[in-house]
């Protein structure tokens, strides 16, 4: 009986440090929500911005954020509409499809703002501050969500 107890409780606090260490399916470490565009740090340190540009960047992307953030609730709720519809007996095919139509429509229509978004933050720049983007990142646009980190997965391995 002894052994019995000592095995459960080694395994569920085996089980236990596992959940605690672990952060879970998620963004990842390092992970930022905006990009950092002050003029003094981050991306916007690196391009040299001035004021004006920053000032003018932010409220590029407070705009974006105003236009993306019901567009990102509506996308939420018809995941939650699609899980309903999987836990149904029967899930219906038509609707399945359906759903999945209408949430590939909302993520087209935030990727469009997204890429809009950009190419106005990217009419800021001046040349020379565009050619230093691209050689910053080694492509055309950092990710706006993710500045650094680990990225997707289950937190550090």
């Amino acid at each position: 009986m002894k052994k019995t107890i000592v095995t459960v409780t080694v395994v569920v606090l085996w089980a236990s440090a596992g959940v605690a260490m672990g952060q879970g399916y998620g963004m990842g470490m390092g992970t930022h929500s905006s990009i950092a565009l002050s003029a003094g740090s981050g991306l916007g340190g690196a391009l040299n911005l001035t004021s004006e540009q920053v000032q003018k960047t932010q409220a590029l992307r407070e705009s974006f954020l105003r236009e993306k953030i019901p567009l990102g609730n509506e996308l939420e709720l018809k995941r939650f509409e699609m899980r309903g519809l999987w836990m149904q007996t029967n899930p219906d095919e038509a609707k399945l499809l359906a759903k999945q139509k209408e949430i590939n429509a909302l993520r087209a229509q935030i990727g469009e703002k997204a890429i809009k978004n950009r190419l106005e933050i990217r009419k800021i720049l001046t040349p020379e501050q565009q050619a230093k983007l691209i050689n910053l990142r080694g492509r055309l646009w950092p990710s706006f969500g993710r500045s650094c980190g680990m990225g997707m997965g289950y937190g550090p391995r």
